[in-house]
């Protein structure tokens, strides 16, 4: 029996943070990068939070009140000119140091990935865990 080295792929992808109690939950799309194509020197998926909002809703009943701008979320692309990932996302997610996930969980080089507050992915009304500073 021979152990695998193979490195774990990439992945790219839009995502959720929901509070979960005392913690949260990551709720996310991602694709292995290597198997989305590049347009105009960028790999970003086709889904969008709005429609994988209203399937997740359909999966987890108690995210039915919400709207898809409710909890913090972002979106990580990559960009061919450097091969960088591109972790953009609410401020709050950075402010939690809750980025650290994304990069673990897809498995991103921490000192290729770009972090990019964007007002784009901003919400409106930040549930009380975020505005803490996330885990006490």
């Amino acid at each position: 029996m021979t152990a695998s080295c193979e490195t774990p792929p990439r992945k790219i992808g839009i995502f959720w943070f929901v509070p979960a109690g005392k913690s949260y939950q990551l709720i996310c799309l991602a694709h292995e990068a290597s198997r989305v194509h590049t347009i105009g020197g960028f790999k970003t998926i086709e889904e969008g939070h709005v429609d994988t909002w209203a399937k997740v809703q359909k999966v987890n009943r108690a995210l039915r009140p919400f709207g898809y701008e409710h909890f913090p979320r972002g979106r990580v692309n990559w960009r061919e000119v450097d091969g960088a990932f591109l972790l953009l996302a609410d401020p709050s997610i950075f402010d939690c140091e809750l980025h650290s996930v994304i990069i673990e969980r897809w498995n991103l080089q921490a000192e290729n990935v770009y972090l990019i507050r964007d007002s784009h992915y901003r919400t409106n009304q930040l549930p009380t865990f975020f505005s803490r500073g996330g885990l006490a």
